[in-house]
């Protein structure tokens, strides 16, 4: 007899389905209460300001994240959450606001945006203190109130938001001290109060800003000596101009872009350090009162383009060959005491560089407005010089390695060496020339440091390297030996060669430690992976980092725009599809090329769910990228979803990196070009790291993404786009499938593989050869490794014979050792990307220098090939 069935049971299979129900509609219902409080705190804000206009007809029916952007408002939402607020006025008076206005109520008002991160309210009249409450808009990452007019101190409780990255205060009235709490925001990328009336000196607790690259405190009165900033090694911008800083010169990072400290109360020298600053662009030191002598050698630091040294007191002499920074436009001597010839390298060529020399006693051509020889040397012994502390006593110029025997036998080993290679170079009759001249206190600081690193570093590592190349490769290796063998006309520059080979192969049989090159290295220990978050505002990162100047503004295209660029998107205009979708090529209405990319969406999401990607793709604006001017959205018709997202992109020509280094004879580029496009690679490599919150890492470079455009300006056309991982699978794309270990490996290393596949590129840029296959690149970079101690006939034998004549020695070298150094089986001995690009200048200069000695020699022109000097 069957059991009866209780009434309970007859329904339990309805509870999962009653919870369900009871689950969206109390989601629905938080969505809805959520998109009403935001909507009513707009509302508030629009009474406060009175602005901008577009929130008048704001209301709870309105999908406010769906507002179209203008130039003066915008607002960005993630997940119905707005993220990101930016009101920009006119330069409106505090009266224009209304009556009711309060600083206090504004940011009352805006704290209840609990997903806030971007704030940005500029020239906007706004009026009053910055109130202590604006510690309650925790998750702000970026905050932006310049131009307007708040008063009073800078409240310590800013200190409170924990996420920030930029501060931004310029243009207002604000008075006091900065508060020394500044020290514990450690995400902090760009601290900006320039044009206030703040006082006092500098906390200490800035020294802490671990992440800080841009400090500008121009246009105040603070004053005393800065804070050692030595141990910042992300900061790039700093400026004090106008303040009353002093009367000592600051202890700064070496990889400053930006200097400015015109208009202090500096009283002392110059640092001999400060010529070791290679990524140095802009350096004003005017209207001081700066004594003692001028460094020349500041005048050939291979970045810098703007010098001004003007109204100090410098001494010391100017010679007719001294040598300068090709890229220099702009250099201010006036008004000091120094001595001697004008060098020939700053009289202008075509305008090139504009240089201000008068109030000097030089003996320039024409002798108006310099003063007597007698004049400084007056003034320069009334002058009591003091002698400058020195806070930089490492250099990063050539590297010596000694072992020591206590302080005193190293430092006398120093010594020797030292004068036993000037000695030979004399004996030789050639010197070669550098930019750097360190000083023997310099080098054996460095040595010794480099010393104790080492030692640090052995005694830290407990991972082996990989051993001898594997039994697949030998034969490939013997074969490539073989071939280089053929291009070698000395017997003894074979013998020597194979003799190298020998204990290389030897030495990696028996210390699988491997051997450590002496590249040139901006700093000892690479910064870490995550230095993308450090950046934010484009206005506020310094000049090296501003975009897209010289693009169309990114914007929102119509569907129909592109079926018309393309033809509707006929066959004709398909160029090819890889791992970022379709691409094909198209013209605009206006006559404009570009390229078009299709990404077809696997998962059906709203435009509105795309817009922080989108957002983060219209910032890829570099000249050395395939730079975005817009986006489009197809969307299916049922449910509005995006099927495919089009992103637009400049059209360069298809002539690859590869075609000119490895192709036919008639397009190879030089030597000089080949490094200058090296450079054009690690600068955009560089954006992409750092141009840009979040940054891009793990871009897959291959020398065939570098394209060339008709001025042979390099573009890199391929990398991890925002949206590639809703597009496809992670699966392997490269020609190389496992060259850089599993997945996991990659993540971790993020910025590091990019500097090995810069590596790959160098290697084929040397060797003027494409790279076929896997095993190629470890043989050859053991090659490489091998060549750099051998004698230069030997060297110059793996080189391609299309340059291999026209490189000089130390270039080629610099560029060898960075290339090995780059392909490091360990990430972490890999050199960070800043690293990379110095020597890639560092290579670029003294083969210039080579080349002008070379046509000295000749007695023919030096700038006969000054075009390639400006490729890229």
């Amino acid at each position: 007899m069957a059991k009866p069935v209780s009434n309970s049971n007859s329904h339990s299979h309805l509870i999962p389905l009653l919870i369900l129900i009871l689950f969206f509609s109390t989601t629905f219902h938080l969505s809805e209460q959520l998109q009403f409080s935001q909507t009513q705190t707009l509302q508030n804000f629009q009474n406060l300001l009175g602005y901008p206009q577009e929130l008048l007809t704001l209301n709870t029916n309105t999908d406010f994240c769906n507002i179209e952007p203008t130039p003066h408002f915008t607002l960005v939402c993630y997940e119905e959450n707005l993220t990101q607020l930016h009101v920009v006025g006119n330069g409106f008076s505090p009266n224009a606001l209304p009556q009711n206005f309060s600083s206090q109520t504004l940011f009352a008002t805006l704290a209840t945006l609990s997903s806030l991160k971007v704030l940005t309210l500029v020239s906007l009249g706004l009026w009053g203190p910055i109130p202590p409450t604006i510690s309650q808009l925790s998750s702000l990452e970026i905050l932006n109130i310049s131009s307007n007019h708040f008063s009073g101190v800078v409240p310590s409780q800013i200190s409170l938001l924990k996420n920030l990255q930029s501060l931004v205060l310029d243009n207002n009235l604000l008075q006091g001290v900065i508060p020394s709490e500044i020290g514990t925001l450690q995400g902090l990328a760009v601290l900006s109060m320039k044009n206030n009336s703040l006082s006092g000196t500098v906390p200490d607790s800035v020294r802490t800003l671990q992440t800080l690259r841009v400090l500008d405190l121009s246009n105040n009165k603070i004053s005393g000596d800065l804070p050692s900033l030595r141990h910042l090694s992300n900061l790039q911008d700093l400026n004090l101009e106008n303040n009353k800083f002093g009367p000592h010169f600051p202890s700064l990072p070496t990889k400053l872009v930006s200097l400015v400290l015109k208009n202090n109360s500096f009283k002392l020298g110059l640092p001999s350090g400060l010529s070791t600053f290679y990524q140095l662009q802009k350096l004003d030191v005017s209207l001081n009162g700066f004594v003692g002598p001028f460094l020349p050698a500041l005048l050939s630091l291979p970045s810098l383009s703007y010098l001004d040294a003007s109204s100090n007191k410098f001494t010391g002499m100017l010679f007719k060959n001294d040598t300068c920074n090709d890229e220099l436009v702009f250099v201010n001597l006036s008004s000091n005491l120094l001595r001697g010839e004008l060098p020939t390298c700053l009289k202008p060529v075509a305008n090139k560089p504009v240089a201000l020399y008068a109030g000097n006693c030089l003996s320039n051509d024409d002798g108006r407005n310099q003063n007597p020889a007698s004049f400084c040397s007056n003034e320069a012994i009334a002058v009591k010089i003091m002698p400058p502390q020195e806070n930089h006593k490492r250099t990063t110029g050539k590297t010596v390695l000694v072992s020591s025997m206590g302080g005193i036998v190293g430092g006398a080993l120093i010594v020797g060496v030292v004068i036993l290679v000037v000695s030979r170079v004399h004996k030789k009759g050639s010197v070669v020339k550098t930019p750097v001249k360190p000083t023997l206190e310099i080098v054996i600081s460095q040595a010794k440091k480099e010393e104790e690193d080492e030692d640090k570093e052995e005694e830290e590592k407990e991972k082996e390297k990989e051993g001898m190349v594997a039994a697949s490769s030998r034969s490939l290796s013997i074969s490539v030996l073989q071939r280089i063998m053929k291009r070698v006309p000395d017997k003894g520059a074979v013998e020597s060669f194979t003799r190298s080979m020998k204990e290389h192969v030897m030495n990696r049989m028996h210390n699988k430690n491997g051997v450590r090159t002496s590249t040139r290295s901006i700093i000892e220990h690479a910064s870490s992976v995550n230095t993308a978050k450090l950046l934010t505002d484009a206005r506020y990162i310094s000049e090296t980092m501003k975009m897209g100047a010289s693009f169309p503004a990114y914007r929102t295209f119509a569907l129909d725009e592109l079926k018309e660029a393309t033809n509707n998107f006929d066959a004709s205009s398909f160029v090819s599809e890889g791992p970022h979708g379709q691409i094909y090529k198209g013209v605009l209405s206006d006559g404009m090329p570009i390229t078009i990319r299709g990404l077809k969406m696997r998962k059906r999401h709203s435009p509105q769910n795309y817009m922080h990607h989108i957002e983060l793709i219209s910032k890829l604006r570099h000249s050395h990228l395939i730079s975005a001017l817009g986006h489009s959205f197809e969307c299916n018709q049922d449910d509005s979803s995006v099927s495919t997202i089009f992103l637009i992109f400049e059209f360069v020509p298809n002539k690859s990196l590869r075609s000119c280094v490895s192709g036919s004879p008639s397009e190879k580029l030089s030597w000089t070009q080949r490094i200058l496009a090296a450079i054009g690679v690690v600068k955009g490599i560089q954006f992409l790291h750092t141009g840009i919150v979040p940054g891009l890492y793990s871009n897959n470079l291959k020398i065939t993404d570098v394209l060339l455009d008709n001025n042979l300006n390099v573009k890199i056309s391929s990398y991890n786009l925002p949206l590639s991982a809703e597009t496809r699978r992670l699966v392997s794309n490269g020609p190389y499938p496992g060259l850089k270990g599993n997945f996991q490996e990659r993540i971790m290393d993020a910025d590091k593989n990019d500097v090995y596949d810069i590596g790959v590129i160098l290697l084929e840029t040397i060797l003027g050869r494409p790279l076929m296959f896997h095993n190629e690149v470890g043989t050859l970079k053991d090659l490489l490794q091998v060549s750099i101690k051998t004698d230069d006939m030997a060297r110059r034998s793996i080189v391609d014979p299309a340059v291999h004549k026209e490189c000089s020695n130390e270039s080629l070298m610099t560029m060898m050792e960075i290339c090995v150094r780059c392909l490091s089986n360990d990430p972490t001995e890999r050199p960070s990307v800043d690293d990379v690009l110095w020597n890639l200048h560092f290579a670029v200069q003294v083969q210039n220098s080579w080349r002008r000695d070379s046509n000295d020699q000749r007695g023919s022109p030096a700038s006969s090939s000054s075009h390639e000097t400006r490729v890229v």
